[in-house]
């Protein structure tokens, strides 16, 4: 009975340590896309008010 306990828990610590990490890596790819694409407009207002 102990050792199915340990093996939910452990099951449970391993779905939160994915699900953390698909969120991490959703917002820092969030980021790094804004910012990106910040940047690129940046160049393009800059080229564009140029003569």
């Amino acid at each position: 009975m102990n050792n199915q306990r340990h093996d939910d828990s452990k099951k449970v610590k391993n779905i939160a340590a994915v699900l953390y990490l698909l969120v991490l890596t959703f917002l820092v790819g969030g980021s790094y896309l804004h910012q990106q694409r910040a940047d690129a407009d940046q160049v393009l207002t800059t080229t564009a008010v140029q003569p």
